[in-house]
């Protein structure tokens, strides 16, 4: 609490008011605030580095409360009284919970494009189906072996996910057979249940996801010409 009174050595305040939103056990400032002598609500800053202390006390709770549903938080809120008096309130934000998982879901379609990009190259590297060539070192390097692709995944009534990977080089297209990592697929499972469950005010209910991969990462202000969600 020291660095958080030094913050304030030069001001007459009877209230401090720190709430602390965590995700995933990242911690960030939902508001920082002493009430002054007069009652006026007043903004202030302070560095995290300063509240290490704090800050390891709250990831350390966050995580022991993590696999209880009745003693987990996602906010926690630390008030201190200028007689000295402190206060702790933990609680679970449902309303936070549903925005970081809607934040989550909206990036999704990158995560994927990337993770099929480094699949396929490995893949590929493995079972030697990439072209190569010999740098200006005499060093064996790896081309690509296709400039666009479309990724299609659908999830079937089974809850299976059913894929196919079509690659275009030259203007010459091709289908790959290639398997996907488990993480992968539960990823994309996961990503179905919770857009067309707890997301389901916010998002669409699909069971087909396209991504036409430009080989690169998807522009985030073209993403409509890259992904598209459907329900077939």
């Amino acid at each position: 609490m020291e660095a958080i009174f030094n913050q304030l050595k030069d001001v007459k305040w009877e209230k401090i008011n720190i709430i602390f939103n965590i995700n995933g056990g990242a911690i960030g400032y939902d508001k920082i605030e002493y009430i002054d002598e007069y009652g006026t609500t007043n903004s202030f800053w302070i560095k995290f580095k300063l509240i290490d202390n704090l800050l390891n006390l709250i990831n350390n709770q966050y995580n022991q409360s993590l696999n209880d549903v009745s003693k987990r938080f996602n906010k926690y809120q630390i008030e201190i009284f200028s007689d000295g008096k402190t206060i702790e309130n933990k609680w679970w934000d449902s309303e936070k919970d549903k925005q970081d998982l809607l934040k989550g879901a909206e990036v999704v379609f990158q995560w994927a494009n990337d993770r099929m990009m480094s699949m396929i190259f490995e893949f590929e590297k493995e079972n030697n189906l990439l072209p190569t060539q010999y740098d200006a070192d005499d060093e064996l390097e790896y081309l690509s072996s296709w400039d666009s692709g479309v990724f299609t995944f659908h999830i079937n009534d089974k809850n299976e996910l059913e894929y196919k990977i079509v690659l275009t080089k030259d203007g010459v297209e091709r289908v790959l057979e290639m398997p996907l990592k488990d993480y992968f697929i539960e990823g994309i499972l996961e990503h179905h249940k919770i857009t067309n469950t707890i997301l389901s005010d916010e998002w669409k209910p699909w069971n087909t996801l396209i991504i036409k991969s430009p080989h690169t990462g998807i522009p985030y202000d073209k993403v409509d010409q890259f992904v598209s969600y459907t329900l077939e």
